[in-house]
């Protein structure tokens, strides 16, 4: 990784940042005490709009992907190869870059594909799930969110609110905060069909647009809804990625910890959180020359404004997202 790219990139962008509940699993161990070789399959997530099934063996140290849905002609496609392991405890993968790949011990993964993408060859983000929830009662509640997404060649970032309700019904608000009262702008309203497998299809009120395919994580404190979009639209939804974190208030130094990161950019590297300060760092965790700050809850409950002038999503520890205006988003993870 160019050292000036990730302190230039990711300084003058410290922008939307969701975390999440943390874990990752799969594992086991043979009757002679020898680890046993497994892989632990996700259901993911990639930046450019893709579903993908994504397979890690942390101890062969390999993983393959298959696409399952795409928006590039893709689906089917797979990949594989081998991964290298860090001082940090997460990977690099041998077709990715240097992107980071990271799996955490209650299902959560972070990992990065390369692929051509409507005929550009392109490193992305991937977050995915383990254990996706498989009702709609499951991830019943009020969400902040963050969306990266393209029409035709313009991609724009946008954060806003969103409620998902234990009917499969759903309201959303580019811009504003549902939990607090009506959206100022124009909101979309729909519903979700359970496709089965963790998998939920989005549908818009009409039931005509189908604006793409969510999965969830529950936890005892924050549920995180990841979203790959399929809305070719203009105006419409866009084709790329949203996560929503459900909305609570932020307190100072519970994201406190060390973040790994993979942008759609293809800059990658790590940051570390502490209090309001974020100190960036090298692929090798040395600390570099720049740094921002954060505001916690605005512009409202649960999101955060950076000294840059970004706004993101904050809940916890586990999962972010960063947007930069209109050109890029990274998505990472809290490794420490």
């Amino acid at each position: 990784m160019n050292k000036t790219q990730w302190i230039l990139g990711l300084a003058a962008t410290a922008a939307t940042i969701l975390v999440a509940a943390c874990g990752g699993g799969g594992g086991g161990s043979g009757g002679s005490g020898t680890p046993a070789s497994t892989a632990t399959s996700y259901t993911a997530v990639a930046a450019a709009g893709e579903l993908i099934t994504y397979n890690v063996n942390p101890t062969d140290l390999t993983y393959s992907y298959t696409i399952t849905e795409s928006q590039f002609g893709l689906t089917g496609k797979t990949g594989s190869g081998t991964l290298i392991k860090l001082a940090d405890g997460t990977y690099t993968a041998s077709n990715a870059g240097n992107a980071r790949i990271a799996i955490l011990p209650n299902g959560l993964l972070l990992a990065a594909v390369q692929e051509n993408f409507g005929g550009t060859v392109k490193t992305v983000p991937v977050i995915g799930l383990s254990n996706p929830v498989t009702s709609f009662a499951a991830i019943a509640g009020s969400y902040n969110f963050v969306q990266r997404a393209c029409v035709s060649v313009s991609c724009f970032q946008v954060h806003g609110t969103f409620v998902a309700r234990a009917d499969g019904t759903w309201s959303s608000c580019a811009g504003g905060n549902l939990a607090v009262g009506p959206c100022p702008t124009t909101g979309s309203t729909g519903i979700l069909n359970n496709l089965g497998n963790g998998r939920f299809q989005i549908i818009d009120s009409n039931g005509s647009v189908n604006i793409g395919t969510a999965i969830a994580f529950a936890s005892n404190t924050q549920n995180v809804v990841i979203a790959d979009l399929k809305d070719s639209r203009n105006p419409g939804f866009g084709t790329g990625i949203l996560v929503g974190s459900q909305q609570q208030t932020i307190n100072p130094g519970a994201v406190d910890g060390t973040w790994v990161a993979s942008g759609t950019n293809g800059v990658h590297g790590s940051f570390k959180i502490t209090g309001t300060n974020i100190q960036y760092q090298d692929i090798n965790g040395s600390p570099s020359s720049a740094t921002s700050s954060v505001t916690y809850n605005i512009p409202w409950a649960g999101m955060g404004t950076t000294s840059g002038g970004g706004v993101g999503l904050l809940a916890g520890s586990g999962v972010y997202v960063l947007g930069s205006g209109l050109s890029y988003a990274e998505i990472g993870i809290k490794v420490k």
